[in-house]
């Protein structure tokens, strides 16, 4: 039921969170009830098979998340520093939200899931495994831009130019397999294709700094994914 409630949170906060909605969020107070509401859904969507009955502690959070981030739109810092420490603060409150709700509901302590797919969910570590992959797609690429951004050099992952964030996250994706497949001497093979057509385009010389920060956190993101994954088999 943790694992769900977190998963949720990624696909709801990230993952449905589309460039169009954020910006939407960023202008107008629809636009982040909107957020909301797709967080809400998220949370009670991921937590259903393990406890059915648990739609009235998805609305709290998924309001409570709704308030944090009408607070957070309020607050424009402008500098790179200030805006990662407030990125990392609203994480930080949301994942508070989601414990107190599990823990006001009783599903902090460990219980059995209450349907069928709950119990197979719960075996083999299924849900970890999702939370994995999901975490190296659109988490890792927002959290690779202000970690950049907040160490002082340009991050260029997001926006980017269209159709970079795929690549990034199809490349996390692949080195985390090939960590989980114990073949860590690809793993350059995955990288350099990209860091060859940069350097043909001039753009890895002129942004050089950001650049290759983003891509070792990115990497090492993805192994530290794949290492844990590993771990668990």
């Amino acid at each position: 039921m943790i694992r769900a409630a977190f998963l949720a949170h990624l696909l709801g906060d990230y993952v449905f969170q589309t460039d169009d909605l954020a910006r939407w969020k960023s202008r107008s107070v629809c636009g982040g009830l909107v957020h909301g509401a797709v967080v809400t859904f998220s949370l009670w969507l991921c937590c259903l098979p393990f406890a059915p009955d648990w739609w009235p502690y998805a609305l709290g959070i998924g309001a409570t998340h709704t308030l944090i981030d009408l607070a957070r739109v309020k607050v424009d810092p402008g500098e790179p520093t200030a805006s990662l420490m407030l990125f990392l603060t609203d994480q930080a409150t949301h994942a508070l939200s989601i414990v107190a709700g599990l823990a006001w509901s009783g599903w902090l302590e460990p219980r059995p899931a209450e349907t069928a797919l709950g119990t197979w969910l719960q075996t083999g570590h299924r849900l970890t495994f999702v939370i994995g992959y999901v975490l190296l797609t659109v988490p890792a690429s927002v959290s690779v831009h202000f970690l950049v951004r907040g160490m002082g050099a340009q991050s260029s992952s997001l926006p980017g130019r269209p159709g970079e964030k795929w690549v990034t996250m199809i490349e996390r994706g692949i080195i985390a397999t090939l960590v989980l497949a114990g073949q860590f001497l690809l793993i350059p093979v995955v990288v350099f294709p990209r860091l060859a057509l940069e350097e043909r385009n001039g753009r890895l010389e002129a942004e050089q700094v950001g650049y290759v920060g983003e891509l070792l956190i990115s990497v090492g993101l993805a192994i530290a994914a794949g290492l844990f994954l590993k771990g668990l088999l």
